[in-house]
């Protein structure tokens, strides 16, 4: 399969008994009593299909194709796998009948202790094909091109208003209800078997950039008896020949309190597009870089200004890659095997939203020689305490409805002044209706432009109307400060 890596999502017993009944049977009591229009099913087709594998001829298995959005991770299609190369010609938009499993009620993606969104007991719902063709991979690909393969992708319609909280988990089933032909001329028929993507290892889920990171490290000092858990992204040149030769920016992204607790490496990733967004392959063509995000096992800083050792431990898992010792790739994938990572010293970078953009601040200011920017989104600090940030560069962002990061970042400004700061705060507040759809930022783009020309070393911007949720979704998607973040260069 290329080099594409599945991940397998872990469920508790529990949790995958519902999957299955979910996926199979609750998905044909709803056609029996009607909804979804679906074809009857006999008793033999009623189990769904899972990840059994080895099967004979005909389809294989299906894969939940998903994205990470601003409002969480959806489901934007399904590739059915068969075990030849399908012959496209054959494919119509009613080959197939879809369906996606919502969330469990009460899931709101990032917030802390939220509900297992794959524990819903509600039926699939009927989603639409708004294109279908073949594939050498279990992946969507641009504009619905298709290529020769034995996958099979049925695409789904994509909200271009990337900030809508996500109501999908990642359980889909799908039933053939048309003949379809391989590329040698064989005819699979119609079948009234449900298949599902649940199985007994969990949910078989590819999710586009996620499954590029490399989860579950540990930085730790033995010293201290210390450790911080952390996922990193390392870009494709350096998995190529000569790659550890290169020396890379490195983007620090520090998510919110929501994927404490109980969460995991996974959902930092998956819960919001904080860290997640700067891995995408899009965003890495423009701006190669290392990403690494912690996975912090509490709120690391409170609303009262206080915070943990997981604070300075996150500057010093910094420090360790600046060491240009960190060779912990994946052992047993010879792209990454035994290589060193060098980091480029005056090309370091800290991001965060709410809890991280609050431990942003609070790095930059007690660390100033390490980073050469901040972007801060939806983060504040006592004025006191981030004095030294008047020498730094900043692009903090706010939402007019945040009464937290807004209010307290106003009463930073004169501090910073007074330090000999050149702050740019316009009056202006910005729309957020202008950073989607994300091929339309033209306007936004000059506006954001003309306030960074100011010359200023920090600006501070705020959208209208935006509370403190909507700006995890909305504001990370504007390029222009992604931009900027990169042509920042310490000295």
């Amino acid at each position: 399969m290329t080099d594409l890596v599945r991940r397998q999502f872990m469920v508790a017993g529990t949790a995958l008994a519902g999957a299955v009944t979910t996926a199979g049977l609750g998905w044909q009591e709803a056609r029996a009593a009607g909804q979804n229009g679906f074809m009857a099913a006999s008793n033999a087709g009623q189990e769904p299909g899972g990840l059994q594998g080895g099967r004979g001829p005909g389809l294989q298995e299906i894969h939940a194709l998903c994205e990470v959005t601003g409002g969480g991770e959806k489901v934007y299609g399904i590739a059915a796998e068969y075990d030849v190369d399908i012959d496209p010609s054959s494919l119509t938009a009613g080959s197939f009948q879809a369906g996606v499993v919502p969330a469990a009620k009460g899931f709101f993606a990032g917030m802390p202790q939220e509900p297992d969104k794959n524990s819903s007991t509600d039926a699939a719902r009927t989603r639409a094909a708004t294109a279908i063709y073949t594939a050498a991979e279990p992946a969507l690909r641009s504009g619905g091109q298709g290529q020769r393969g034995r996958f099979v992708i049925i695409e789904f319609a994509h909200d271009p208003d990337l900030s809508l909280p996500t109501t999908d988990s990642d359980k889909v089933v799908l039933q053939q209800i048309k003949d379809i032909r391989t590329l040698d001329g064989k005819v699979y028929p119609a079948d009234k078997k449900v298949w599902s993507n649940a199985g007994r290892r969990g949910n078989n889920v590819v999710i586009r950039g996620i499954d590029a990171w490399e989860q579950s490290h540990w930085w730790w000092d033995d010293s201290r008896s210390a450790w911080l858990e952390y996922s990193i992204y390392l870009p494709k040149s350096f998995l190529e020949p000569g790659g550890e030769r290169k020396a890379y920016p490195l983007l620090l992204a520090i998510t919110h309190s929501g994927t404490s607790y109980d969460g995991t490496c996974a959902q930092t990733l998956t819960e919001q597009c904080i860290a997640s967004i700067w891995g995408m392959p899009e965003n890495q063509a423009r701006h190669e870089c290392v990403v690494i995000t912690p996975r912090y096992e509490r709120t690391t800083m409170n609303d009262y200004w206080e915070h943990t050792s997981d604070v300075e431990n996150t500057w010093r898992l910094v420090q360790s890659l600046l060491g240009n010792t960190w060779n912990y790739g994946n052992p047993n994938r010879e792209d990454r095997a035994d290589k060193v990572l060098k980091i480029d010293p005056r090309r370091v970078y800290c991001t965060g939203w709410s809890m991280g953009a609050m431990t942003s601040l609070w790095l930059i200011a007690r660390h100033p020689e390490t980073f050469a920017a901040g972007l801060i989104i939806a983060g504040q600090q006592r004025p006191a305490d981030v004095v030294t940030l008047a020498d730094q560069k900043l692009l903090i962002l706010t939402g007019s409805e945040d009464n937290k990061a807004t209010p307290w970042n106003e009463k930073c400004v004169p501090v910073w002044e007074q330090a000999g700061a050149k702050v740019t705060r316009p009056v202006e507040r910005l729309d957020p209706a202008s950073i989607f759809p994300l091929d339309q930022q033209q306007g936004l783009t000059r506006q954001v432009e003309g306030y960074l020309a100011d010359g200023g070393n920090i600006t501070f911007l705020t959208f209208q109307g935006v509370d403190h949720m909507g700006s995890a979704r909305k504001f990370f998607y504007i390029q222009a400060v992604r931009d900027w973040l990169f042509r920042q260069v310490r000295s």
